[in-house]
C-alpha cells in the first residue's frame, strides 16, 4: 500500500495517507488522548489538509494506544486564564466553539470520514464519533457523554440525531455509557471488529469508498446531510452551545473548583473513572 507524505507535521495528531485512505491518530497516549486546545486545531488543521489531498478519497479518525479519546482535557478546561477584560462565559464559549468546529468539519468535509473506536470515546470525543458519517467499534470499545454529573452538558449535541430521541433521553440524562455491543445495537456503531483489526478494518472500508467516483460520493453525502439540515440540525447545535454556557454556570463556583481539585489531585484517568461510575 503506498504511502504519501504530507506537508504538515502535527504536535498532538499524526496525520498519513495509506493508499487513498488519509488516517488521523490522536496521540496523546499519557493523557487517555484527552482533546486538548492544540489538539483540536491539529485535528481540524489535519482534516483540512486531507480534504485538500486529491489522492485522499475517504479519512479515518483514531486514537493511539488502545483508547480514541477520554473526552475533553479537563484538567486544561477548569485550568484555563481568564483574560483581563474579557467575561468567563465568552472564555467558555470559545472551548464549546472549538469543539463544535471540528464536528461540524467532519460533517461538512467532501469526503467521507470513518471513526475508529477503541477504549474510551467519551463526552467531546463521543460528540466527534456522532458527527463522523460511519463509525467502528472494537470489542473494547465504551462510548458515552457522562458530562451532566459533573454539572456540564455535550459541546456538540449530535446524539440524538444517531440514535433517536428515547435511547438519547436516557444517555443524556443519566450520563450512562454503552459497550461496543450495545452502541452497535442502537446505531452508533456500523459494526464490531477485533481489537487488533480495528484500524485494518476501517482503512478497508475506506478503500471500498475509494472504488466510488468521487463526484457521486461527494453529491450522496451532501444529499443525505442536506436532509437532516433541513430539519435544523445545525441551528440546534447552536442552540445546544447557549445552553451548554448557561448550563455551565449554574455551578457553583466552589463545585468548580472542586472538580479542578478532585482532577489535580487524583488525575484525569480516576475522575472519568468516578464519572463514569457515577460517583456511587
Amino acid at each position: 500500500m503506498t504511502e504519501v507524505k504530507l506537508k504538515n507535521v502535527y504536535e498532538t495528531v499524526n496525520c498519513e495517507v495509506k493508499g487513498n485512505v488519509g488516517i488521523i491518530t490522536f496521540n496523546r497516549p499519557k493523557q487517555l488522548n484527552a482533546i486538548s486546545e492544540q489538539l483540536t486545531k491539529d485535528v481540524w488543521d489535519a482534516l483540512d489538509e486531507l480534504e485538500k489531498n486529491n489522492d485522499v478519497k475517504a479519512v479515518v479518525v483514531t486514537g493511539s494506544n488502545n483508547n480514541f479519546s477520554s473526552g475533553v482535557d479537563l484538567k486544561e478546561v477548569y485550568s484555563m486564564p481568564n483574560p483581563i477584560g474579557e467575561e468567563p462565559a465568552e472564555v467558555w464559549r470559545e472551548h464549546l466553539e472549538s469543539l463544535l468546529r471540528v464536528s461540524l468539519k467532519m460533517w461538512d468535509l467532501k469526503k467521507p470520514v470513518i471513526a475508529a473506536v477503541d477504549g474510551y470515546a467519551l463526552g467531546g470525543a463521543a460528540d466527534w464519533v456522532f458527527s463522523a458519517d460511519l463509525a467502528i467499534a472494537s470489542e473494547k470499545a465504551i462510548i458515552g457523554e457522562p458530562e451532566i454529573r459533573f454539572g456540564a452538558a455535550p459541546p456538540t449535541l449530535m446524539m440524538p440525531w444517531v440514535v433517536g430521541l428515547r435511547k438519547a433521553k436516557e444517555l443524556l440524562f443519566t450520563g450512562d455509557s454503552v459497550d461496543a455491543q450495545e452502541g452497535y445495537r442502537i446505531g452508533i456503531f456500523n459494526r464490531v471488529v477485533p481489537q487488533d483489526r480495528l484500524l485494518d478494518e476501517a482503512v478497508a472500508l475506506g478503500e471500498r469508498m475509494a472504488k466510488i467516483p468521487h463526484s457521486a460520493l461527494k453529491i450522496t453525502k451532501v444529499t443525505i446531510n442536506k436532509i437532516y439540515e433541513l430539519m435544523n440540525i445545525k441551528e440546534s447545535l447552536d442552540y445546544n452551545l447557549e445552553a451548554a454556557i448557561a448550563m455551565f454556570f449554574l455551578n457553583k463556583p466552589a463545585d468548580v473548583a472542586a472538580v479542578g481539585e478532585s482532577i489535580r489531585r487524583d488525575g484525569l484517568k480516576s475522575f472519568l473513572q468516578k464519572a463514569n461510575d457515577g460517583f456511587e
